[in-house]
């Protein structure tokens, strides 16, 4: 009897024709009802945020959005649970399109060829859309046990659960399992022209309902079995209102994110990755009675910021690459926006450790009545070791499939506690002391800043005014005496490769890289300008850094002040500016260097800026050399050395000291040699390995060294 009939879709099979409609289209109306003044209701809250520009460069916008959303790369990233993600983000995607399939089939005449006018689920498109379905339907199942199974089995130190976690992801699994059960139920007792649609070869093709519609048939729920006649009406009727439940429930659950990552990668910052926020309108609200610098309470995040809160989906990637997590810090980057969120939803506030501190129990400001708007944040939701434990080395922005920013948040609060409240750790005022009146934060005098170059013929901008580099020195390698070596090596290659080069001697100050890091955004914009002055009384087509930090600041930070880096000169990190020394002929490695090496991404040149390539090829380029990765974390993933965000003059506030679990990732193949391209992180790894007992088996060497030593000739 097979293909006696052609294959077509009967839509409200064994449902009464006027109430399923009635019924539907009433939970249509009520769900968008509830549903639109959910999300009314939250853009209203990010209303209550500052304004900040995010609707330029459109087309970049939009590109971009596509990509992520539909392309899920940033989700895919982390393999397992991006799959897992993926798994259900496309099934979700048929199962809805196929959804209006039928809607537009029932609402709306569409001309066709043939004896089936107005019909779309016809003939072979219905065949292909009943394969597709049934696949995409059964990848959407499997997607949610496997997120059952991580969230409620394997727990992962990232995830944690809330109530109404499992009531979402159970009401999907009912979704997916109970309109497989539907559609089998509808093949196993379904008629058409007096032939049964078991009986017909194009019924397999929906191979899932196929299959229970066969188990239906053997335990006597086919033919027209009254029993199924009415477990069906019942299944449909129960999974129409689920259905509608779920999307009615997205903007009061963490499935928010289903509406709300798309929009905020959409309005995701198109600045260069490297560069903070400036504060807007910095004069005029410093010369206010009570000004508003940084972030004091909710009310002081922009609109966007309030809307990063209601994006996050608490998958906790943020916290898994997090180095002050691992070391047991405080700070967790996903409680820093779960909190937030939390607050800006009037809900009890949950923390890091579990514990719960209901609004009753917070502290509104002095003499003030308690209002989320503003209350103050420090205190209440964050505390000092968990602001200050950040290294802002940017791996959780990074990892962030919602395209939260937050870094940004936690140096906003700094702000606030730098500028406004002055409540912050002894070692940061030293540090900011030391940039404001000597110039460094080693506090050591300024007059000091060229004698690392003693012995060396070093000339000056002021003795020659127009050269082809300007090496900016930076402060670590003028005054701490392991990163000094590093600036006398880059100075030798320059000369070994000809190339006509000057640095700023005592002219050069502070980039103020830790200023702003710290929340001093004031200091930080100080040392900008009298940089960008000193540097507009010169030529140059380059500046070179042998810091990251530096590098970072003057290419992606100084042009907020009219740094004019990219338009009169480039900014070169000195890894990049080696490799393409070698790469012209100007220098070459011949001197083996037998050594097994591991190179370390710093997070300001790599994360930030994506510089992975250069430094590699500089090393490989050297005979002898062996170069190996830390498995996993190595380039875009790299841990931090613990240095940044100024850790590398503070003490570590986690159990772990997080410079010692780099080395050991670093370690694992027993290199002889770490090859690093930052001063933070020379200083970071040379205190790793004194603590760790490595100091005499495990070199530490900059980039800039270990070519040196391959392109000078052997002694003797």
């Amino acid at each position: 009897m097979d293909d006696q009939i052609i294959a077509i879709r009967e839509i409200y099979w064994n449902i009464d024709p006027f109430i399923g409609p009635v019924f539907l289209y009433g939970l249509i109306t009520l769900t968008s009802l509830v549903t639109t003044w959910g999300v009314l209701r939250d853009i209203a809250r990010w209303r209550r945020g500052r304004p900040e520009a995010r609707i330029g460069q459109l087309p970049a916008r939009a590109a971009e959005f596509l990509v992520q959303v539909f392309g899920q790369k940033k989700v895919l990233r982390d393999r397992k649970p991006g799959s897992m993600h993926a798994l259900i983000f496309f099934g979700f995607l048929a199962l809805f399109i196929g959804t209006d399939v039928i809607a537009v089939e029932e609402d709306f005449t569409v001309p066709m060829i043939g004896e089936q006018a107005g019909k779309i689920l016809v003939g072979g498109f219905y065949q292909s859309y009943e394969l597709i379905l049934d696949t995409l339907g059964l990848v959407f199942v499997a997607g949610l046990i496997w997120a059952a199974w991580q969230r409620y089995r394997t727990r992962p130190d990232r995830l944690d659960n809330r109530r109404n976690d499992g009531w979402v992801l159970g009401v999907l699994i009912f979704l997916g399992l109970g309109g497989f059960l539907i559609e089998g139920l509808r093949i196993a007792n379904q008629v058409i022209e007096g032939v049964p649609v078991y009986s017909q070869g194009w019924a397999r093709l929906s191979y899932v309902g196929f299959t229970l519609a066969t188990i239906f048939r053997a335990v006597g729920l086919g033919d027209g079995s009254p029993a199924a006649l009415a477990i069906h009406p019942l299944l449909w009727y129960t999974h129409a209102t689920a259905t509608f439940a779920f999307i009615g429930t997205l903007p009061f659950s963490k499935f928010r994110h289903i509406i709300y990552t798309p929009l905020n990668t959409f309005f995701r910052d198109l600045t260069p990755k490297g560069a903070l926020d400036a504060i807007p309108n910095m004069e005029a609200e410093i010369e206010k009675d009570e000004p508003r610098l940084g972030v004091a309470t909710l009310g002081d995040l922009t609109w966007k910021r309030r809307m990063d809160l209601d994006a996050c989906m608490r998958c906790g990637r943020c916290q898994s690459v997090c180095p002050a997590h691992a070391s047991g810090a405080e700070l967790s980057p996903k409680y820093i926006i779960t909190k937030l969120a939390d607050l800006q939803r009037s809900e009890p506030i949950i923390f890091k450790d579990g514990s719960v501190k209901p609004l009753a129990g917070l502290e509104p400001a002095e003499g003030g009545a308690l209002d989320i708007e503003t209350l103050p944040l420090y205190g209440n939701l964050f505390s000092e070791d968990e602001l200050w434990a950040c290294t802002t080395c940017n791996a959780c922005v990074h990892e962030c499939p919602a395209m939260i920013e937050h870094v940004d948040d936690i140096v906003d609060l700094r702000r606030n506690l730098t500028m406004i409240a002055s409540e912050v750790p002894q070692g940061v005022k030293r540090v900011l002391e030391g940039v404001e009146r000597q110039g460094n934060p080693w506090r050591l005098p300024s007059g000091e800043r060229s004698a690392w170059t003693d012995g060396l013929e070093v000339p000056t901008m002021a003795e020659k005014e127009h050269v082809d580099v300007l090496y900016w020195v930076g402060c670590a390698p003028s005054y701490d005496e392991r990163s000094r070596k590093v600036a006398r090596a880059m100075v030798q290659i320059f000369q070994a490769a000809g190339v006509d080069f000057a640095i700023l001697g005592e002219e050069e100050t502070c980039t103020g890289d830790p200023a702003r890091r710290m929340g001093e955004e004031m200091l930080f914009q100080a040392q900008a300008e009298q940089n960008i002055e000193t540097m507009k009384q010169y030529t140059f087509r380059q500046v070179v850094t042998t810091c990251a930090h530096c590098f970072n600041s003057i290419k992606n930070e100084y042009s907020q002040f009219g740094g004019k880096a990219g338009v009169d000169y480039e900014v070169v990190h000195h890894t990049d500016f080696i490799a393409g020394l070698i790469a012209a002929g100007k220098i070459t490695p011949t001197r083996a260097v037998n050594e097994k090496v591991a190179y370390h991404d710093p997070c300001y040149i790599g994360r930030y800026n994506d510089i992975y390539d250069s430094p590699r090829r500089a090393l490989e380029s050297i005979p002898g050399l062996t170069l190996v990765e830390a498995p996993e974390r190595n380039r875009e993933r790299a841990m931090c050395c613990g240095g940044g965000g100024g850790n590398v003059w503070l003490e570590g506030t986690g159990k772990r000291d997080i410079n010692v679990i780099r080395l050991e990732q670093l370690t694992t193949d027993q290199p002889d040699t770490l090859a690093l391209a930052c001063p933070f992180c020379m200083v970071m790894f040379e205190d790793a390995a004194k603590n760790t007992g490595r100091d005499e088996t495990l070199k530490r060497r900059d980039i800039a060294e270990i070519v040196l030593e391959s392109i000078t000739p052997a002694e003797g």
